[in-house]
């Protein structure tokens, strides 16, 4: 029996399942973050849509994120017979891992810039 060329096995349903829902944490990872980098002033929402919501509060921007991006795996979902929605999940996964790891970088630069004493008393702007 022949192997699955990568392709088959990047875009069959078992991989983009647990892509979808990959996309889902990433994406509520992602809202944390922004919202903590936010209200330390260390970052501005560059998202016209979001930054409005976020004007709202952060209970909406929250809701907000993750509802657009449950609606969007909603339709890939939808249309997941389709060879072609599997195949867009791959750079949308792509492009959330490298955010979220771009948030965790951030994070850690934090982190090595205060000192032990600052970071356990909050005083770490």
């Amino acid at each position: 029996m022949a192997r699955p060329r990568a392709w088959e096995t990047l875009t069959d349903m078992s991989s983009f399942d647990r892509g979808l829902r990959a996309i889902l944490w990433l994406n509520l990872v992602d809202a944390l973050g922004t919202l903590t980098w936010l209200q330390m002033g260390l970052a501005t929402e560059a998202n016209p849509v979001m930054a409005w919501a976020l004007e709202l509060g952060p209970a909406v921007f929250i809701l907000s994120k993750v509802a657009l991006v449950c609606l969007a795996v909603g339709l890939l979902w939808r249309h997941r017979r389709n060879g072609g929605a599997r195949l867009a999940l791959v750079p949308v996964a792509i492009l959330y891992a490298l955010v979220v790891g771009t948030h965790i970088g951030f994070a850690m630069y934090q982190s090595w810039q205060a000192s032990p004493v600052q970071l356990a008393l909050g005083l770490v702007s």
